[in-house]
């Protein structure tokens, strides 16, 4: 085994590994957050025997497991089956000492390194298969002692550093934060960049701030509303197929919430469509921040629409950051030389 050529390759993927354990943690937060949610429709009446309460204690159980399940998975990124219970373990002990998510992404990978580093020990065969269950248990153990005495109280410290300025922003500090939480949701649909900073708005609900998470709300249907807008105001703009998937995507956008649904209409001119979007979500993202948008519950499309303590604000962010760049894709579009009629024949013959 090369160690430094191996160390650098996982290292090199922190990106990769961050997005794996995300992408695993998403479908838990959704959970948690849609019965959560529905929780609320009861009122009062949270019994635990009553349908209510049941969706409150699911809603708790996936609001409380996320971040183990997000550090579990991006350790299974790097060393496979072996770093699932180790980083799961290291998940829940980032919560227990307050590092949060950023301390439980920061475990899923040292304790995914280190596992993977221990089961690439050449030993005796007969001792081979008893270190193949031994590995995870050790791995476990060291980052274990290094989170609670080495990494777990400057990121503790951190955390409460990050409270502090966040408390004390005010109007105009909240609406710069808006404006670039925006802009790295606008330009990539979902992909790195959108993905930083809705983890750093869920991460900071653990200092009970939810003011980031407003934002991150309002930003995430503006891309594709906007480009459903677009096609409608100035069709002869679209070829056929663009227009077609704009029809059927103005009720799956919000009803979904996912700024995702908006790629179709990206890829066949990328870059007006990413300078549109990326100054509609800005816009978006500033007016929330410096109204103090907050959001409480973690969850997308229809079921957020509750949870605002200002839905006119957020009503606004959505319809003018959908117009902003509704009009800005059309006018770029209306400047270029985009030929319809060649790309739609392309299209058909590539259907036939």
């Amino acid at each position: 085994m090369n160690f430094w050529k191996e160390t650098v390759s996982i290292f090199r993927e922190t990106g990769v590994h961050f997005r794996t354990g995300v992408s695993y943690m998403l479908p838990v937060l959704l959970i948690g957050g849609m019965l959560g949610s529905l929780a609320v429709l009861g009122g009062t009446d949270l019994a635990e025997d009553s349908i209510w309460g049941v969706f409150k204690s699911v809603g708790t159980i996936g609001l409380t497991y996320f971040v183990p399940i997000m550090a579990a998975y991006t350790a299974y990124s790097i060393c496979d089956t072996p770093g699932i219970a180790p980083g799961f373990i290291v998940g829940i002990l980032a919560q227990q000492i307050d590092t949060g998510y950023l301390g439980a992404l920061l475990a899923g990978i040292l304790v995914g390194y280190v596992t993977y580093m221990l089961l690439k020990i050449e030993l005796p065969e007969m001792l081979q298969s008893t270190w193949g269950f031994l590995a995870p248990v050790l791995g476990t153990l060291i980052i274990v002692v290094f989170m609670v005495y080495v990494l777990g109280p400057p990121i503790a410290w951190l955390m409460g550093v990050l409270s502090d300025f966040l408390s004390n922003l005010g109007e105009q500090g909240s609406a710069l934060m808006g404006a670039v939480m925006g802009f790295l949701g606008g330009i990539d649909y979902g992909g790195p960049f959108s993905k930083t900073q809705s983890t750093f708005a869920t991460a900071v609900m653990d200092l009970d701030l939810y003011v980031p998470l407003g934002i991150c709300g309002s930003i995430v249907t503006v891309p594709p509303l906007g480009l459903c807008l677009a096609t409608y105001l100035k069709p002869k703009l679209y070829t056929k197929s663009e227009r077609e998937y704009a029809k059927s995507s103005w009720v799956y956008a919000i009803v979904g919430g996912f700024t995702e649904i908006v790629i179709p209409l990206a890829v066949g001119d990328l870059l007006r469509v990413t300078i549109a979007t990326a100054l509609g979500s800005t816009i978006a993202g500033l007016i929330a921040g410096f109204f103090l948008l907050e959001l409480s519950t973690p969850v997308l499309g229809i079921a957020q629409w509750f949870f605002y303590n200002k839905p006119l604000v957020f009503v606004a962010c959505v319809v003018i950051g959908s117009v902003i760049t509704a009009l800005t894709v059309n006018l770029l579009k209306s400047m270029s030389n985009r030929d319809i009629a060649a790309l739609d024949a392309a299209d058909a013959q590539m259907n036939q």
